[in-house]
């Protein structure tokens, strides 16, 4: 009995001394330079574009792991597109000696992505590869070519085969060439799986996408987005989006082609359903004081993902039951004019019908409507801010006998009769509106209308003695003129 404890005792031995020899080959060969030059090749292949490997290493339990790998910005010198803590892997260990690796799962640990966006506009991960220009003959220049005797140095032969792949904890930013933050993602997981289709030849990429959170602009944040994909071919179709916004719900689909030889192009359709307006005004760091109600809307936008000139299509936008304060300048107004309604919209009518083409977001139609007055609007906003605007102002009887004298000449009656009305409009930027609607409303000129209202409600400063106030400057016809 215990000589034959002692055979086993020697076999577990012998075992695990010939497991830790190979274990230790098999990380010397792994470290050697061919080897690694052999998976940064496949690797790159799988990628597109080189990288940097820190460290490798490799156990039967836990298979190939990359440390510290990172994609250099070929554009930034000292930057790099994408850096990850982990890219490990579980492979079958014989067909690497015949240089076909072939990776039965592939895990990237907590990688961070940054898209940056070029001088000339373009949304571009990598540089496009430049083309080499051809061969020219100079007269007089005999050209001679390597004899067989030097050595030519070839990219080790090798194959790639992979079948599932898993991301955890990805990040991603957007920046754009002014250095502002487009977009951030963060909480990223990806499961996906590889088929080949022996017969044609053809490979299915699909699987499932989670992000927990997603800021758009520094104003918009949807987060807990659920999506599963499908790539065949040229063709990503992004299906069954889904996550939360404002209190609300977004859903969506999502279709991308990338040919390799001409422009990629998307097409994403999707529904806004019971957003919150106060969430959505404070999560942009607007003014959710007083705000009430729900939004709900419908888009469909297409164009080419990489170039935001050529971004198309349209969408409509319904209020409900909703409650809101209106623009500065049309406060102001309601302040001077002394109309509550426009110090809080109470909404009764809320609808915005919108396209997006040649660069600027177009308002095509822009209906508010109160108990006793309608704003309309309609004109471009460019995706840079800028801002031309026509608007209507229209208030009904029960308005004007209260406004009376205080209702500039500019106010004519309207398709309805019961509604006079006054064109205005807004230029300016969307962060910083110009209008002439206080002109045309009180047919009064003011250059800078806050410091009007300003000085109106201002206790008048007394006088210095020792600083009198100057006298008004004499008029071209003798008389003196006031403020």
């Amino acid at each position: 009995m215990r000589r034959f404890a002692k055979i086993i005792l020697v076999a577990v031995g012998g075992a695990l001394a010939l497991l830790l020899i190979a274990l230790v080959g098999v990380n010397l060969y792994l470290q050697s330079g061919d080897v690694q030059q052999r998976i940064r090749t496949a690797t790159a292949q799988a990628l597109g574009t080189p990288i940097v490997v820190k460290r490798t290493a490799w156990t039967p339990w836990s298979g190939l792991a990359l440390s510290g790998l990172s994609l250099p910005d070929p554009r930034l010198p000292g930057s790099d597109l994408m850096d990850a803590s982990e890219f490990s892997m579980q492979f079958k260990l014989l067909p690497l000696f015949s240089h076909h690796f072939v990776i039965s799962e592939v895990t990237l640990a907590a990688p961070k992505l940054v898209l940056r966006q070029q001088h000339n506009k373009k949304w571009e991960l990598l540089p496009p590869k430049p083309v080499p220009p051809p061969a020219t003959k100079l007269p007089g220049i005999v050209t001679t070519t390597p004899s067989s005797s030097e050595p030519v140095v070839h990219a080790p032969a090798y194959t790639l085969e992979l079948q599932q792949f898993h991301i955890h904890d990805g990040g991603a930013e957007v920046i754009d060439r002014k250095g502002a933050y487009v977009a951030r993602v963060g909480g990223l997981s990806v499961d996906g799986e590889v088929h080949n289709d022996p017969s044609s030849g053809e490979r299915t990429i699909s699987g499932d996408v989670w992000i927990e959170n997603i800021e758009i602009a520094g104003m918009i944040y949807p987060n807990r987005l659920r999506a599963h994909f499908e790539r065949k071919g040229d063709q990503l179709i992004i299906s069954s989006i889904k996550c939360a916004l404002a209190g609300g719900r977004l859903r969506a689909e999502c279709y991308i082609i990338t040919p390799h030889k001409e422009k990629p192009v998307f097409q994403i359709k999707g529904q806004l359903e019971e957003i919150s307006i106060p969430t959505l005004l404070q999560e942009a760091s607007g003014d959710a004081a007083g705000a009430k109600g729900t939004l709900a809307g419908a888009f469909n936008l297409h164009g080419n993902p990489t170039d935001a000139s050529t971004l198309a299509g349209s969408g409509n936008i319904l209020l409900d039951s909703a409650q809101l304060r209106p623009l500065d300048f049309l406060q102001q107004i309601g302040m001077l004019l002394r109309i509550d309604e426009l110090q809080m919209l109470n909404l009764r009518e809320a609808t915005m019908h919108f396209s997006v083409h040649d660069s600027r977001f177009w308002l095509d139609d822009l209906t508010l409507k109160t108990e006793n007055l309608i704003i309309n609007g309609k004109g471009p906003i460019r995706f840079d801010g800028k801002m031309d605007l026509k608007g209507r102002l229209l208030v009904d009887q029960k308005l004007q006998q209260q406004l009376g004298g205080l209702l500039g000449n500019n106010f004519v009656l309207s398709d309805d009769p019961d509604y006079k009305q006054v064109s205005f409009s807004v230029t300016g930027r969307v962060d910083k509106p110009k209008t002439d609607l206080v002109e045309k409303v009180t047919g009064l000129q003011f250059h800078n209308v806050g410091g009007f209202l300003k000085g109106l409600f201002q206790i008048p400063k007394q006088p210095d003695d020792d600083n009198p106030p100057l006298a008004p400057a004499p008029a071209q016809d003798g008389t003196s003129t006031g403020n």
